[in-house]
């Protein structure tokens, strides 16, 4: 199957970009010509609809499209880059026989000068507009002072409409000249971008249910209730498109695509299927998605998210994907990531050091109360308790107050935990 690809940016960089594009027989390529840069991103949303990867004809039309491409959107663009500027000096020169005084525009004049440095024509002068925002109109204007003021012999610009203007006014101009070699360097990068996208959307995921508080021994009526929340969960996978569903006692397992799942799950954000069965049913369901290479390894790690849910309580979801992070519970506000690897099996548990860390990390405070620990991880008043208290024996929290109620009962401790501490605790040793 080839690889779909777009092509966006205005005529001239296209064209050139699409004639280097057909020496590669593995993409499927759609030129898509923007009449004007400012359309880039209307350009760019309907390519994304198309296509596997999209390569831009410059910085530009990339950083205009920069608000519709999405954090999963696989793109490049044509740089402008040192073999570049190498490329179109010495047109300039093979045609003038000396290198003039050129206005160039460049996202980052470092390019420009370090070519002159090395050419040994840094004493040539050189005028440089860096360009932030794109105003083709600044751009030309900038360009027409210079020439009209004669301080300069020619223009060099990256913009199709800038090049066109000077063109039409019969004043040298010349446009970026990317070689062969920087578009096939380019190309061969989206190559890569795009099979690593598809890698990523075909890859194996495993989605393990249980329902929670499961009793074998349950009555008849009850035992019609499980039957139920089942064929719910495998009427859930056929919205998956779920390759098979397999129960075995209180384990459903459903086989499914990376892309699938999180598509259906608007990035596994959304899984109405707990809320349905919560709403519907006297039990609730745990869920363990795992992600890998193979087969065995996704239902390993979805079997370990699986304990996770459970361990959370129940009701809720967890990830473990195929480098070992945890994420969960998801689709809640204080959903964490941490990380299984290197993860000792201590008297206390550093992955439950990880959890408390990255949650940490996300309130972006240091002092806290059982009740903050036990809301914000999720856990039970006891669990909550247990690690403030195992953090206070090993000095990394420090008991500082104490909470004024305004209701009864007695006033929770306020810790403050020592973050370098925590840091150093979780370092695996060497």
């Amino acid at each position: 199957m080839k690889l779909k690809l777009a092509i966006i940016g205005s005529r001239i960089p296209v064209n050139t970009i699409y004639e280097v594009a057909k020496e590669f027989h593995n993409l499927e390529v759609i030129p898509m010509i923007c009449e004007k840069l400012s359309d880039a991103p209307s350009v760019t949303a309907k390519a994304l609809q198309l296509v596997d990867v999209i390569v831009f004809g410059g910085p530009i039309p990339y950083s205009l499209s920069q608000p519709v491409l999405t954090p999963d959107s696989r793109a490049t663009y044509l740089p402008y880059t040192g073999t570049t500027i190498y490329s179109t000096l010495m047109k300039i020169y093979m045609e003038y026989n000396f290198l003039p005084i050129i206005s160039f525009e460049a996202s980052d004049q470092t390019h420009v000068n370090e070519v002159y440095d090395e050419i040994g024509m840094s004493h040539i002068p050189r005028f440089i507009k860096v360009v932030r925002d794109f105003d083709p109109e600044d751009i030309i204007q900038h360009h027409l002072k210079l020439w009209n003021e004669r301080k300069v012999q020619v223009i060099v610009t990256g913009i199709q409409v800038v090049y066109e203007y000077f063109q039409q006014k019969k004043i040298p101009v010349y446009i970026y000249k990317n070689t062969k070699q920087t578009i096939r360097e380019t190309l061969n990068k989206a190559i890569l971008m795009g099979m690593e996208q598809k890698r990523h959307f075909t890859q194996i995921t495993v989605l393990q249910f249980q329902i929670d508080n499961y009793d074998p021994k349950a009555s008849q009526k009850v035992w019609k209730e499980y039957q139920e929340i089942k064929r719910r969960i495998l009427d859930y996978g056929k919205q998956l498109f779920s390759a098979s569903g397999n129960i075995d006692e209180n384990l459903i397992t459903l086989y499914i695509t990376r892309g699938i799942l999180e598509k259906v799950t608007n990035n596994v954000t959304n899984f109405s299927i707990l809320k349905e069965i919560e709403n519907n049913f006297s039990h609730t369901i745990s869920l363990g998605i795992g992600m890998g290479d193979t087969a065995d390894s996704a239902a390993y790690n979805a079997s370990k998210a699986l304990q996770f849910s459970k361990q959370n309580g129940g009701n809720c979801v967890f990830l473990i994907d195929e480098e070992k992070r945890v994420y969960g519970p998801l689709g809640y506000p204080e959903s964490l990531e941490y990380n299984l690897v290197n993860v000792s099996e201590g008297d206390f548990g550093s992955l439950t050091l990880r959890k408390f860390y990255a949650w940490l990390q996300m309130i972006k405070k240091n002092k806290v109360t059982t009740r903050d620990v036990r809301i914000g991880m999720n856990t039970s008043d006891r669990h909550a308790t247990r690690i403030l208290k195992q953090l206070h024996e090993k000095g990394i929290a420090t008991v500082i107050g104490k909470e004024s109620l305004n209701q009864k009962g007695r006033p929770r401790p306020i810790y403050e935990i020592d973050v370098t501490k925590l840091e150093e605790v979780m370092q695996p040793s060497k």
